[in-house]
């Protein structure tokens, strides 16, 4: 029997996350949570393009909470600002010693830094349930934060450390792209990303776990933010964009340290491939990647180029899935990306020879 694991998430990313806990050979999933109605009493394999599964969704947390299972593996819908809304449904989760994995409570990314009243709740119910809550994903998170940690391993003087996302969205159909992040705004326009503080929200917890790890106080911030445009309007996942409006972002997080950037998010994004030359872009041929350049002595850049075969959702979800052993195998309490042990995949191909005990890395 594997650790037991609740669900909660049916959209493009939780399907996919869906899969890689079905996929888990030290997970079994025992619930799954659905916000829609009409998904209420369908399996879960039905949900995530799988055969049936035994496991029926459910729209009743309190159905779920009595399963007392080891995790619950939340993929909410959410943003920046939403801390207390975000974590609402999993406080009694954790006061009952469940513990909790989630890609949504992005400020929690860095937990000395997370919204004082809602670290203060999640705190309490892990002390009650002797539980942790971690968050991960991909960017803010492993891609971010872990892989730029990991590094700092071949690193001698850091004078920066920059963490990048350079990719093509035009097949993305969320509207965020336009109402937060920018995509078919007029140049000069202020984001919703800038405007109500959603970027320092998402990245900041990552820039704060790099100055953790470099010993470094961070003094101050600045912002960077500019688009390019077509002359010509292009239909892309989100729509039609006009011409003269932002078909690619440039934006930049800089934390600050004795008066100069000592960790940068970098952003350049696109829902047209051939504009935004001026900036960076992928090393690889492929659609999306995420590249750490550590500037000091020795120079030297690390890069992930997701293979245009649809590598790029597995990749956002799997940190989250990959981590459920490590953090039910954790202390208690709201953990971050330096308190949970090494995780990684445990879904090897089927011709190759496993071990009588494939759970005995994580307690050992």
């Amino acid at each position: 029997m594997g650790l037991r694991v609740v669900h909660c998430g049916s959209g493009a990313m939780g399907r996919r996350a869906l899969r890689g806990i079905l996929d888990h050979p030290d997970l079994e999933l025992v619930g799954q949570y659905v916000w829609s109605a009409d998904k209420a009493g369908k399996d879960s394999g039905e949900l995530c393009g799988r055969a049936p599964v035994g496991v029926r969704a459910t729209t009743d947390w309190a159905e779920l909470l009595a399963l007392d299972a080891d995790c619950v593996c939340y993929f909410g819908r959410t943003m920046p600002g939403d801390a207390e809304a975000t974590i609402a449904d999993m406080l009694p989760f954790l006061a009952a010693g469940t513990n909790v994995v989630h890609f949504s409570a992005f400020e929690f990314a860095h937990p000395p830094t997370a919204p004082a009243r809602a670290r203060e709740l999640v705190e309490a119910a892990c002390a009650k349930g002797g539980s942790s809550f971690f968050f991960t994903g991909i960017d803010p998170g492993w891609a971010t934060t872990d892989l730029a940690i990991a590094a700092l391993a071949a690193a001698d003087r850091v004078d920066c450390v920059r963490v990048l996302e350079l990719g093509w969205m035009g097949n993305y159909a969320s509207q965020s792209l336009r109402e937060i992040f920018g995509f078919g705004i007029a140049p000069g326009t202020t984001p919703g990303m800038l405007r109500d503080g959603k970027l320092m929200g998402l990245w900041a917890p990552t820039l704060h776990a790099i100055a953790d790890v470099l010993g470094v106080e961070i003094e101050d911030w600045e912002t960077h933010f500019e688009v390019d445009t077509l002359d010509h309007d292009i239909e892309a996942g989100i729509g039609t964009v006009a011409a003269g409006t932002a078909v690619v972002l440039h934006f930049e997080l800089r934390a600050l340290s004795g008066g100069k950037p000592i960790a940068i998010v970098e952003h350049v994004d696109k829902v047209w491939r051939d504009a935004g030359r001026q900036w960076k872009s992928q090393h690889a041929p492929v659609d999306l990647a995420h590249r750490i350049e550590i500037e000091g002595d020795p120079n030297f850049t690390l890069e992930v180029a997701y293979a245009p075969d649809g590598s790029t959702g597995g990749a956002t979800v799997m940190p989250v899935v990959n981590a459920i052993p490590a953090v039910c195998a954790a202390r208690p309490g709201l953990l971050g990306p330096l308190d949970v042990p090494r995780y990684w995949a445990r879904n090897v191909r089927k011709s190759a020879r496993r071990k009588a005990d494939p759970g005995a890395a994580f307690r050992a």
